[in-house]
């Protein structure tokens, strides 16, 4: 059975490569830019240092967990985003990649959606969410599955996700 459990990480502005890679770079929002990133790896994410485009270091939390799969099974990642800030911000973008656990490539974890995309390359969600200052709200459910192909070296792996996104406020 595959686990993958997401835990908020906290990471200063700066969060280039996971909002700028994938589907492409996200439109500049009104008002202030903050980045967020989370990751359901073990061990810490380096902090990157830096301000956001209002010259102030602000951030959001991601988080998600999505557990049960097996070749050729379905789930669902349910993503969550809390606000620390003591103003409320409007999330623009998430964006999800996966990578590889020892033995199973990461190319083996889909998102489902019409045509799939393997989340060894950045999936990006393009959303307006509103998070009220101090707050967690639910985020977007992203459907994933095993491919039905996966050898198993997949059975019981962990694949670390690491979340990223852009927001206003």
């Amino acid at each position: 059975m595959i686990a993958l459990i997401g835990s908020a990480v906290l990471v200063t502005a700066v969060a280039t490569f996971m909002a700028n890679t994938g589907g492409g770079s996200p439109a500049s929002p009104a008002g202030s830019v903050i980045y967020g990133q989370g990751s359901s790896g073990l061990g810490p994410i380096h902090n990157l240092p830096g301000p956001n485009a209002a010259g102030q270091s602000q951030v959001f939390y991601i988080s998600g967990t999505v557990s049960g799969l097996y070749p050729g099974s379905s789930s669902t990642l349910n993503l969550s985003v809390q606000n620390p800030l003591g103003s409320p911000m409007t999330i623009n973008t998430i964006t999800i990649v996966a990578g590889s656990p020892l033995g199973c490539p990461s190319s083996n974890l889909v998102v489902a959606v019409t045509p799939p995309w393997t989340l060894n390359n950045t999936y990006t969600i393009h959303l307006s969410l509103s998070v009220p200052a101090n707050s967690t709200v639910a985020g977007p459910a992203v459907p994933v599955s095993l491919a039905a192909g996966a050898t198993d070296a997949c059975s019981g792996a962990n694949f670390p996700l690491v979340y990223g996104g852009t927001a206003s406020g």
